[in-house]
């Protein structure tokens, strides 16, 4: 009778030891428990060893799988590509590249994102909404110096561009991630512009440079390549470089401008006049905007 009570108590014990829950760490550990939640993104269990005690959670970040008492098997793998993952995020933004009026022009952008990884970005640009360069022309032997006048610009651009970000940055715990319009991205952009400014025009006929009024009209198709980070929700800057082609009608006089290479405020070119290997940049800091009517 003794023996097969302790044989019952036995097989009791082995149950006790062997129908638990085992969860596998990404480092190699197993843990013995009893899993009691399994949320959004944490699991809560009972240690084995300790079943009166509290309860500890994990990152699903850090659990490989976990094997629950009855032989089924469960794997955390979270699609960051689930636009449900950044449902509460905003989505527009207005930024303003901030340096741009030392250029002597002011440049607004407005980015939407369309959806996980991918957006578009306009962009609008008041050439003269900045400082006024000045440039040295005509040598007087009266004073001793040259004279002096302001290239006063006056024009727009335009650009608009689609982007392509890398998948968002994972934050320090699991399955949340960095905001949706943050991260490392690529971006073809095309820029239009319009403008007209002093500029040095050689006169044969007086042998003497003299100021004129020049229009301009000038484009670019670049790739723009940069990072964007998002502060408190709220927040954003922008670093950016683009590199393409551009193309201009402005002329050079030969000598006080250099005719293998155009400044054209958001647009450079390089490689002679009218059109040429161009590029762009860019550091602008802006808002996180919502434009949806809350219901």
């Amino acid at each position: 009778m003794k023996t097969i009570f302790f044989f019952l108590a036995a097989i009791c014990c082995c149950n006790v030891v062997f129908a638990q829950d085992k969860i596998y760490r990404k480092n190699g550990q197993a843990i013995n428990c009893k899993i009691l939640e399994i949320g959004t993104e944490t699991v809560t269990y009972k240690p084995t060893d300790n079943p009166t005690g509290p309860d500890y959670t994990i990152d699903k970040s850090r659990i490989k799988k976990v094997v629950f008492e009855n032989g089924k098997e469960e794997t955390f793998t979270v699609n960051i590509k689930d636009p449900e993952l950044y449902a509460d995020h905003l989505r527009e933004a207005i930024k303003i590249n901030f340096l741009s009026p030392l250029a002597g022009y002011t440049q607004v952008n407005y980015e939407k994102v369309t959806k996980v990884g991918q957006g578009y970005e306009l962009s609008l640009g008041i050439i003269g909404l900045g400082k006024n360069q000045l440039f040295d022309f005509g040598y007087s032997f009266n004073t001793g110096n040259f004279q002096t006048t302001k290239k006063s610009p006056f024009g727009i651009f335009i650009g608009a561009g689609y982007k392509f970000n890398k998948l968002p940055d994972f934050l320090f715990n699991g399955t949340k991630f960095s905001h949706i319009m943050q991260g490392v991205y690529a971006r073809p952009t095309v820029y239009l512009g319009h403008y007209a400014e002093n500029r040095l025009f050689y006169k044969n006929a007086t042998n003497v440079y003299e100021v004129q009024r020049q229009k301009i009209t000038f484009g670019s198709l670049t790739i723009d390549l940069g990072k964007q980070w998002i502060f408190g929700e709220k927040f954003l800057l922008d670093l950016n470089y683009g590199i393409g082609y551009g193309f201009d009608n402005k002329k050079g006089d030969g000598f006080f401008d250099n005719e293998n290479a155009s400044y054209n405020y958001v647009a450079f070119r390089l490689g002679g006049n009218g059109s040429g290997f161009g590029f762009t940049g860019g550091i602008k800091a802006g808002l996180l905007i919502n434009t949806k009517k809350k219901k």
